[in-house]
């Protein structure tokens, strides 16, 4: 029998044929070098750290091949194949790299100790991964330690976490709420604004569809140099998230239990029923209700359980999770549920030869919403503010047992709005990629994946033939159905080389990349229904479509497939100069043939000064990195009929008594579009120093973004509709970021560590459409015609305010405002005219601050997070609306009648409503214990743990909350129906067996 000692396999022959060669088994007597080099062993070890407690997750490696391994949850390992005198790499996340020599022993024993400033760790990048001491360019990494406790959203989780990175949520704590995203300032006008998340490889994700039990790492590459090999939807950033592997060994299983309970922070303060008769704003009714309470749950209650499994051979292995989650939200009837499941799993085959990797990921939600449905949002909250307090919300002779108030205009009772009608969606998401790798040598490998991302939505409405609608119009019910189904299509294929040799690092990837995104959708509706109780699971029986008063619709979106080629050089000599480029050739079916394809390239540079003589016998520096970088990215984020002639239905013509429906040009046509193309200088400073206890990172940064995608007015004729887009203008940004981290206190028993998060960013446009063109924006509904409060004007920053500006008060309370040359006058002697706006202040703040401080003592751990927002301007809209005590039958704010009894007239649109924002809030505090193993067997760990979120805001705010929405063009309005600021507090388990 012979025994296989080594394999070369030729270049020549790729993907299909490998040649090995084979020789006698040497005796275990032969003392020969040459001999010993070749025997190949079986061992095992455990990995730990300088305090002796083991390290999972750890990656044992035999250096020059692809052989590897992981320890397990007790820092364990077993690795086969291992040659006498060989190097086994031994590195963790977080640790610094050690590299032992194999002399024979069967079981070893490795230490880690703290990395400076994890210079080793290896940070995900586009289409691959850099260790961080030879990154150039302005990226931050996550783990799933750093995110915030007690979120349940991943995005929410990383709120301030990241400099430039601005996190907002739609609707508050809502449970169906949406997240937006933007970093470092607007980037466009009509095309998308956030940035692109890749997630396991596959662009255009839903970092919501991840637990963040799954989460490896979170990478946001923030400036062009890194974002450019992403090329056409990377002009907002890139997001990449990294799920986490299959650990080797036996089957490990994790289980997290948690619970959460809300109650209001801040709600608005309004005059009691006892008030409201005093000052004789209504008739007193004979109650006593605060609608406010009843449109809000008490304390809603949620819980999420996930649990993981992973484990299997060095050749096989799986990690597989199951989620499961029940919330509530603080708006009565806003619930949501949530099921999910993820399994990653990978093969290896022919010795190493061949690994298939797989990401599989589904989740399905079922949403119940009281302050989305298609006719209000949030008007349930902005009701409660003005109904009369002396008015009831049930009534016990009406068959629905509700008030239904009738009649009035924007007045009616929330809680039989909602209660008599029912809002439900149910979501699914699919999210699976393979991918094929082959270690064709040492160095140089290959790789092909293929993944789709399906998305479906099913919305169904009723309203009952009760409600106040229904009996308005006199119609007995309306339903409503529709289903949404998204399909997008990828492959890659990627080349990728790695080579340290001699004073010289090569790390680099090319490849190709294909995806398309398809979509359809069907709704129906009718209304006039026989019974209530069916709703709307018998359309078919409403009166409504027997009339040819129901509607059917249905869409399929333009077939869009995007196209590139792309590679990436990362270069090191000596581990002291550094070099990047990265490039990407794309094209786009959104855009005729002539623009369809664009170039997007990116350089980036760094210089470890630390690694010159000069400083590298320096005790107080330990790494000192100076870096730049230029880059171009792309947005195609707009609608893909631009370039292209589309016809719909038009208008309806009568001829010899016969209905007929005409089609017409659907939109005007321009096949001039071309891309809006972001262009990003990025200068940065990376520093360790004090023995690896203080590191950080310095980045200032201009972009300019040309070619912005407009929709401009034309004359009809010759042009068949009033709006064409076209590319018409030019913004830009500037600001700068910084991150400080500072190892306090590192002893045996108690460690103490604190980070700070500094970020300032302005955002102007430049020009639209020549100098002259104007987009006047965020219009204010009535009563009265306040107008709109935000001006896109060239020369002026994204962010102010135009409105006009307050001069005071008459003598007998009316309002003055000063006109275009600053003069004060009465507004009953003089309307007022668009001339006399100005821009005034600015809702983006001048810093943005996080600080974050995490404590360990013996088995307990403590975290205190706080973020604050300096400088900043916020418009109140709900003192604007309910603060002036001037309306019959409308409740307002209680200081209507202490700051503001004397006031007469209608409210105007001016800086009166402008509050200094500035705040500092307690953002998230958590405790935990781990208990001591001894104490729990069987169970490998278990840790207990508890979280209060949003506790405290200190400010001089005057409204709810003065973290307002700054993302997009309309900026720092606080608004009148705004969702209830809310605390949070949860408690958790992790145990594991």
């Amino acid at each position: 029998m012979k025994k296989k000692v080594s394999c070369f396999r030729t270049a020549t022959k790729l993907l299909l044929f490998s040649t090995c060669l084979y020789a006698n088994p040497l005796s275990a007597n032969d003392n020969h070098a040459n001999a010993l080099s070749y025997y190949q062993d079986a061992i095992t070890g455990k990995v730990t750290d300088v305090n002796g407690n083991p390290i999972p997750g750890a990656t044992v490696t035999i250096k020059g091949t692809a052989v590897s391994t992981s320890t397990d949850q007790n820092g364990s390992f077993s690795l086969s194949g291992v040659s006498l005198n060989a190097s086994l790499v031994v590195n963790m996340i977080g640790y610094g790299t050690k590299e032992i020599v194999y002399s024979g022993n069967k079981t070893i024993q490795v230490n880690l100790t703290a990395g400076s400033e994890d210079l080793e760790e290896v940070v995900v990048v586009g289409y691959g991964s850099v260790e961080k001491r030879e990154l150039t360019s302005a990226v931050s990494t996550l783990r799933q330690k750093d995110l915030i406790a007690g979120s349940v959203s991943p995005l929410l989780a990383i709120q301030g976490k990241v400099p430039g990175l601005n996190v907002s949520s739609s609707n508050g704590t809502d449970p169906n709420a949406g997240v937006s995203l933007q970093l470092r300032g607007v980037n466009s006008v009509n095309a998308s604004q956030g940035p692109l998340v890749v997630i396991d490889g596959v662009p255009g994700g839903d970092i919501n569809s991840v637990a963040k039990e799954d989460i490896e790492s979170i990478s946001v590459l923030r400036d062009a140099s890194a974002a450019a090999i992403y090329g056409t939807r990377a002009s907002g950033g890139v997001i990449l998230i990294t799920t986490k592997r299959p650990t080797v060994g036996k089957a490990v299983v994790n289980f997290t239990s948690e619970y959460f309970v809300e109650s209001i922070r801040r709600r608005p303060n309004v005059l009691t029923a006892e008030q409201f008769v005093e000052y004789g704003l209504g008739e007193d009714l004979g109650h006593r209700t605060d609608w406010y309470d009843e449109v809000t749950n008490d304390n809603p209650f949620s819980h999420r359980q996930v649990v993981n499994v992973s484990g299997g051979s060095e050749n096989a292995n799986v990690y597989a999770t199951f989620t499961k989650r029940d919330a509530n939200g603080m708006a009565i009837s806003s619930k949501r549920k949530e099921i999910g499941g993820r399994i990653n799993s990978t093969f290896k085959f022919f010795d190493g030869f061949a690994e298939l990797s797989n990401n599989v990921s589904y989740n399905e939600a079922l949403a119940f919403s009281s302050n989305n449905d298609i006719f209000n949002n949030n008007d349930i909250f902005n009701m409660a503010m003005v109904l009369n307090p002396t008015e009831t919300p049930y009534n016990s002779d009406d068959v629905t047992g509700y008030n239904v108030l009738v009649g009035g205009y924007d007045y009616w009772n929330p809680v039989a709005e909602v209660m008599l009608r029912s809002d439900e969606r149910q979501y699914k998401y699919l999210l699976a990629n393979s991918t094929l790798k082959l270690n064709l040598t040492e160095h140089l490998t290959t790789s092909a994946t293929v993944g789709i991302k399906n998305n479906s939505t099913h919305g169904s409405y009723y309203r009952s033939s009760q409600h106040r609608i229904s009996r308005e119009t006199g119609v007995d019910g309306y339903a409503n159905q529709y289903y949404n189904r998204y399909n997008d299509r990828i492959f890659e294929w990627t080349v990728s080389y790695n080579n340290r040799f001699n004073d010289h690092s090569v790390n680099a990837v090319g490849g190709y990349s294909y995806q398309d995104f398809n979509g359809q959708g069907f709704n129906a509706n009718n209304s006039d229904f026989p019974v209530d109780g069916i709703r709307e699971h018998d359309m078919g029986s409403g009166s409504y479509l027997i009339d040819g008063r129901a509607g059917i619709g249905s869409w399929k979106s333009p077939w869009v497939k995007l196209a590139a080629f792309f590679g990436r050089v990362n270069y090191s000599y000596l581990d002291r100069y550094l070099l990047s480029a990265t490039a990407r050739y794309e094209g786009s079916s959104k855009f005729a043939p002539e623009n369809r394809w664009g170039f997007f390239p990116g350089i980036s540079a760094g210089w470890r000064i630390s690694q010159e003589p000069f400083l590298r016998e320096s005790t107080f520096v330990n790494d000192l990195k100076l870096r730049g970088g230029y880059g171009e990215t792309g947005n195609e984020g707009f609608g893909a009929e631009v370039s292209t002639r589309m016809y719909s239905a038009d208008s309806w013509f009568l001829q010899n008594g016969e209905w007929f429906r005409t089609y017409g040009v659907r939109h005007n046509q321009n096949p001039g579009i071309k891309w809006e193309v972001k262009k990003e200088y990025n200068l940065g400073l990376d520093f360790t120093i004090w023995n690896n206890k203080l590191s950080g990172r310095f980045d200032v940064y201009k972009r300019v973004i040309d070619d912005l995608i407009y929709d401009i007015s034309v004359s009809q004729p010759p042009a068949i509709h009033d709006k064409t887009t076209m590319n018409v203008g030019s913004m830009q940004n500037t600001g700068y970021e910084i991150e400080l981290n500072y190892r306090a206190v590192e002893k045996e028993n108690f460690t103490y560590t604190t980070s700070l998060i500094a970020s300032h960013n302005k955002s102007k446009l430049n020009s639209l459409w020549g100098s002259q063109t104007f987009s006047d924006r965020k219009g204010f509904p009535a009563p009265g015609s306040p107008g709109s409060a935000v001006r896109l004007y060239p020369g002026e920053d994204i962010g102010r305010f135009f409105i006009w500006q307050f001069a005071g008060f008459t003598d007998d309370g009316y309002w003055k405002l000063y006109d275009q040359n600053g003069e004060a006058f009465d507004v009953r002697d003089k309307n007022k005219t668009i001339a006399d706006k100005a821009f005034v202040g600015n809702a983006i703040p001048l810093l943005q601050l996080s600080w974050n401080n995490q404590f360990s003592y013996k088995s307990w751990d403590a975290g205190i997070y706080m973020r604050s927002w300096i400088g900043h301007d916020v418009f109140n809209m709900i003192n604007m609306y309910y603060s002036l005590p001037n309306v019959q039958g409308q409740n307002v704010l209680a200081d209507a009648y202490d700051k503001h009894k004397d006031i007469r007239g209608e409210k105007e649109l001016s800086d009166y409503w402008l509050e200094k924002g500035t705040f500092l809030k307690v953002d998230a505090i958590n405790i935990g214990y781990t208990f001591n193993q001894d104490l729990i067997k069987p169970f490998r760990s278990l840790r207990m743990y508890a979280t209060g979120r949003d506790l405290f805001v200190f400010t001089n705010y005057s409204g709810l909350d003065p973290e307002v929405n700054i993302n997009g063009l309309e900026p720092g309005f606080e608004e009148r129906n705004g969702y209830p600021k809310t605390r949070t507090f949860m408690v958790g388990l992790q145990l594991n067996f």
